[in-house]
């Protein structure tokens, strides 16, 4: 028995050891692999070193210092977006943290996401305002903010207060502030000579020779200087730094064809695409690129060469739906989806066929085919749910159905998936803008604008926008930028000219002139002369306005297109008339009919002269031989009708606009008119029954949209014709439309918010003094909010204005009336 309690307790202490070893606390193996990896990075293994790391978060997850380290490293190792996922955690478990908070809003900064930059930089100021760091984000938030306004004094200022900041930083031997560099040189190039930002950005590229926007920026400078060379040599430097970066290949190519080198652009495009067999992209690059350059056959010969080289394999199905769509593009639709769904139907699942699905199913869509566009979508997102093309594709489809929530949550899903997409954030835009929330719609257009650098179409989609929040100043500033990235773009000058003349700032609109001049195409040439005769009408210099055009006519003699001889004839007639001068505007289209008697612009011209002239006769014959020869034309149809109504003879339009509609029965202006008509006759049910076919078609246009829902709201009780009205006009909220407010109040009136009603309804009744229906539905709310003296004068109005109108809403205005006389004055 002693023998063997002995070795009982020799073998409990001979494992003691080992039992004691094991018997560390989380916190000292976290501290354990911590230390080790704290050594293997100062070794210069960050790999093994982020291995250990992660370690230590097995045993801690809340070790602070680890958690940072962790983060250093991978900023370090350029995997910029695991590091921003760290440094989240790391600011949720320590909020206090400044030096996360400051890297937090720097790198929110790089990715243009200034909602994450106020967030931390605001927290930042909250701990530390004094850190020249956090100075620099107070400074960075506030340049934002100036810019947006179009402030160019607190902009200015603002970028003297970070040079300042720049110096203090530079003396005390910190590191460089990024935001504060950028801040300077943006307020550089945003003057009204940029290239003196020039000087500045090589600076910080000394000190950041590889920072991409500052590269790109210095591109950019050089090509709007007129650099050809050194835009060519800056292009090349950069794409040897990013080879696969898709902005540069882009800034190359474009180089390539600004210098009219098709041969050079070509050799560049197939050297990016690889090996013919290898992935589709940069081949369908090449396929689009000769398309543009040297036309539709040559793109064909290279779809069919790539065929070729690719049988029997996926890509080769993905080559011949390109061809397919050539065909679709060309007119034959039929074919084309046959082909579609032959090519289809034997393709192995994989990335290329949801390619070719997402472009059958727009073409469904451009056919009308919805239900089968929606089935191909739905395949698409159950194969693949994070697939951009059908996300951003059926997001587009809920929103002309007024599911905007259920849009915005799919383009959530793809902007995590494609955070630079512009087309995603213009999508959202519109979504916002069907639930009434123009201030988040103001927002995504922005940020598309950013994203893109100022590109055209987003700059020009924003410009529209302020321009309707009546913001002209900071619209042309987005122009204006975006012209510096492309200032060749014709439909860009003539926008900003045409803003330029509104604001009748003449300096400004006669530089864009001067900036058409100098492009050398038929479109500038002819845009150049007619805007500055435009420029000379505006100061009243009516002769050498039309001197300047009679001048474009004499030039172009015999050789100028029809075209070109109506729109220049059209404003020398237009100045004409406006000097008083009409029996000179007469013989001036006189003499341009004698030239070109078949020009159907100069006969249309023709008749809108007669009919101002007061000869309704010949204007009358005038628009109806257009009609007989372009009966796909709504445009003379709408005129004939617009005279014979305000001459009175109402029977006479009505036959016009029937005739046409029996031609052109889905002509959409057409049917809008016919609705109105339908309207005015107290036909309600059947102008409801136009404007949702009009809405089916056209559901983003705000007027059609207004007109349904206010039928449905004013002439239907039932609570499914309130409630669909009430989804169709949030879009409507905020609206200083008076049309608009009437209908967007009365909904709220029916739907019991009498006091945003009134909101609306004021406002209506006050601009539609003589629409008895807008005085009722003012009246009714008063009556509704016990405001009886007022509601008794509105509703007296109103049937003042009604007249003899049989209408139920006037009876209930009388019913009303009563009620309100019955009861006894408080």
């Amino acid at each position: 028995m002693m023998t063997r309690l002995r070795l009982f307790l020799m073998l409990i202490l001979s494992c003691s050891g080992l039992l004691l070893a094991g018997c560390q606390s989380d916190e000292d193996k976290a501290e354990n692999f911590y230390q080790s990896g704290l050594a293997l990075y100062q070794e210069g293994d960050p790999e093994r070193a982020l291995l250990e790391l992660r370690n230590v978060f097995n045993h801690d997850g809340f070790h602070k210092d680890a958690r940072q380290t962790y983060a250093n490293i991978l900023i370090e190792l350029g995997r910029q977006q695991e590091a921003y996922s760290q440094y989240l955690r790391l600011i949720e478990q320590y909020p206090d943290t400044v030096d996360v908070r400051v890297t937090l809003a720097q790198m929110a900064i790089t990715n243009n996401d200034w909602q994450e930059v106020e967030r931390h930089g605001n927290a930042a100021l909250r701990l530390a305002p004094e850190r020249p760091d956090v100075k620099a984000l107070d400074i960075a938030l506030s340049y934002r903010n100036a810019s947006v306004a179009n402030d160019a004094e607190a902009r200015s200022k603002l970028a003297n207060d970070a040079t300042k900041l720049l110096e203090q930083i530079r003396a005390d031997g910190q590191p460089e502030n990024a935001a504060l560099v950028r801040i300077v040189i943006d307020n550089l190039v945003r003057s009204d000579t940029p290239a003196d930002a020039l000087p500045t950005v090589n600076e910080a590229l000394e000190r950041s020779p590889e920072a991409p926007d500052l590269n790109m920026l210095k591109a950019q400078l050089l090509a709007s200087s007129g650099d050809v060379a050194g835009t060519g040599a800056q292009l090349e430097k950069m794409i040897q730094m990013d080879p696969d970066n898709v902005d540069i290949q882009k800034a190359l190519l474009n180089w390539y064809l600004a210098q009219n080198d098709l041969d050079g652009a070509e050799a560049y495009m197939r050297e990016l695409s690889g090996e013919v067999t290898g992935p589709t992209d940069k081949h369908v690059g090449v396929v689009q690129f000769l398309q543009m350059a040297r036309g539709r056959p040559a793109a064909r010969e290279e779809l069919n060469s790539l065929i070729d080289a690719n049988t029997g394999t996926a890509n080769e199905d993905f080559y011949r739906s390109l061809l397919a769509l050539m065909d679709y593009e060309d007119g034959s639709t039929e074919s084309a989806i046959a082909d579609m769904r032959s090519i289809l139907s034997n393709a192995e699942p994989g990335a290329e066929t949801l390619k070719m699905k997402t472009m059958l199913a727009r073409m469904f869509i451009e056919q009308g085919d919805t239900a089968a566009a929606d089935t191909l979508i739905a395949e698409v997102l159950g194969e693949d749910s994070s697939n951009v093309a059908a996300l951003k594709m059926r997001a587009a489809r809920v929103i002309d159905q007024d599911r905007s929530g259920e849009a915005i949550v799919d383009l959530r899903t793809a902007l995590s998936q494609s955070p630079q997409d512009p087309e995603i954030l213009t999508l959202m835009a519109l979504a916002h803008e069907r639930d009434g929330d123009t201030e988040l719609m103001g927002e995504r257009l922005a940020l598309a604008v950013e994203v893109t650098n100022s590109a055209v179409p987003e700059a020009i989609r924003y410009a529209r926008f302020l321009l309707s929040q009546g913001r002209m100043p900071i619209a042309v500033s987005v122009l204006t930028d975006a012209q510096r990235n492309a200032p060749n773009n014709v439909e860009l000058l003539l926008f900003l000219a045409d803003l330029h003349l509104q604001s009748r700032d003449w300096p400004q609109a006669q530089t864009v002139a001067q900036t058409l001049s100098q492009i050398d195409t038929p479109q500038a040439q002819q845009a150049t002369t007619e805007l500055q005769a435009r420029i000379l009408l505006g100061q009243n210099r009516a002769d050498e306005s039309m001197a300047l055009l009679q001048g474009q006519l004499d030039q172009g003699g015999d050789d100028a297109s029809g075209s070109e001889v109506a729109r220049a004839t059209g404003l020398i007639v237009q100045t004409q008339i406006r000097s008083g001068k009409v029996d000179a505007a007469r013989a001036t289209l006189d003499e341009a009919l004698a030239t070109h008697p078949d020009n159907s612009d100069l006969q249309l011209l023709d008749a809108n002269l007669h009919a101002l002239m007061g000869e309704v006769e010949e204007a009358e014959r005038g628009y109806r031989d257009l009609i007989a020869r372009f009966p796909n034309n709504d445009f003379p149809v709408r005129i004939l009708i617009n005279m014979l109504e305000s001459m009175g003879r109402s029977a006479d339009a009505a036959t016009v606009l029937d005739d046409a509609l029996a031609k052109a029965p889905e002509q959409s202006n057409l049917l809008f008119l016919k609705a109105g008509s339908l309207e005015n006759g107290g036909d309600i049910d059947g102008a409801i029954a136009i404007y949702e076919k009009l809405y089916g078609l056209h559901s983003s246009n705000t007027l059609v949209a207004n007109n349904l829902a206010s039928l449905l709201a004013t002439h239907h009780t039932d609570e499914q014709s309130l409630a669909r009205a009430a989804t169709i006009v949030r879009r409507l909220r905020g609206t200083q439309n008076a049309a608009f407010q009437d209908t967007y109040g009365w909904i709220a009136y029916r739907r019991g918010n009498t006091q945003e009603a009134l909101e609306y309804l004021e406002p209506a009744a006050a601009a539609l003094s003589t629409d008895p229906l807008v005085q009722y539905h003012l009246g009714m709310t008063y009556a509704t909010l016990g405001r009886a003296e007022d509601a008794r004068a509105a509703l007296t109005n109103a049937l003042d204005r009604a007249g003899d109108s049989t209408l139920p809403q006037f009876e209930t205005a009388r019913q009303t009336l009563i009620e309100l006389d019955q009861k006894p004055t408080p």
